[in-house]
């Protein structure tokens, strides 16, 4: 059984192209390096606040990554693959904190380049073994039945198409070897009006994420049962992601409160893919969801 056959409906998505959604990804990930590098200290994900808790930014985007680690649960010096690696802030911490061997895979040479001196500094070099890749075709880099953990940080929905990259960490786990993802999901689409439909489609082509229309809220167990994965579980962690997002929310609206109106008006805020996003996502947090889902291959 193929994902489109589980039931989620692609009726209304735009046909995408996979090389025209590698250009889309390159192309938001060179535009919003400043913010990435300056403003979220090289991570490309939210962070994670207990309830209660006083926000800080670089704590809770810490506490997101070890909650990966956490769920992982894997023994010491098992490999797994980051798919999707970015500046390399995640791979790194798999690295010190569960001494993990990482193979961490991105797109982005530049990137890349940045994630080395990071490993470097942070003395897991060693540990983090840099692949340019698209996690969609990684058969020239790894193996067959190699990998003990697979796992995204937030970089699913730039799979193209979702099905094969799901067939491709599924190829690469060993038998028994666990997917983490930690992923937004979202109203149906054909469910939106239009103005939210076309807003989603302009960040859709903004950002090359082709694969968060089929990201339904609840549609996750059955696209991994699709994939061929089982012991699928999923948590809602939506509420310790909403103090980032709304940090995020206020920060932007201070930061560009005199020019906000003028962007708005002459189109150029979509230019800023993360400025529209963040001045989005916190006012929409009841119809979004940011879950933690696991699964793992089967044994024979």
């Amino acid at each position: 059984m193929g994902i489109i056959e589980v039931g989620i409906s692609l009726k209304f998505a735009p046909k995408t192209n996979p090389e025209q959604t590698v250009g889309q990804i390159v192309d938001y990930y060179n535009r919003m390096e400043p913010s990435f590098l300056n403003v979220w200290q090289g991570a490309c994900h939210f962070g994670y606040t207990e309830k209660g808790e006083r926000f800080e930014l670089k704590s809770a985007l810490k506490t997101m990554e070890m909650r990966l680690g956490q769920e992982l649960n894997l023994h010491l010096n098992s490999t797994v693959l980051d798919a999707g690696c970015g500046y390399a802030r995640v791979a790194t911490t798999m690295a010190q904190q569960f001494g993990l061997n990482v193979l961490a895979l991105d797109l982005i040479q530049k990137r890349l380049d940045e994630a080395k001196r990071y490993a470097r500094e942070q003395g897991v070099e060693e540990k983090v073994s840099l692949i340019r890749g698209n996690y969609c075709n990684m058969k020239k880099q790894i193996a067959d039945f190699s990998i003990d953990g697979v796992y995204t940080m937030e970089t699913l929905v730039h799979a193209d198409p979702l099905e094969t990259a799901l067939s491709e960490f599924r190829r690469v786990l060993k038998p028994g070897g666990k997917l983490v993802l930690f992923e937004y999901s979202v109203p149906s689409y054909e469910k939106l009006d239009p103005i939210r439909r076309t807003i989603t489609d302009a960040m859709v082509r903004k950002t090359g994420m082709p694969s968060i229309k089929f990201f339904a809220h609840g549609a996750f167990p059955k696209i991994l049962e699709a994939a061929g994965f089982e012991n699928i579980a999923m948590k809602d962690i939506s509420h310790n992601v909403w103090p980032t997002w709304r940090w995020a929310f206020w920060r932007n609206l201070r930061e560009n409160n005199l020019m906000l109106l003028p962007k708005i008006l002459s189109g150029k805020i979509m230019k800023n893919t993360n400025l529209m996003a963040a001045l989005m996502i916190y006012p929409y947090r009841h119809q979004l969801k940011y879950n933690i889902i696991t699964a793992t291959k089967p044994k024979d």
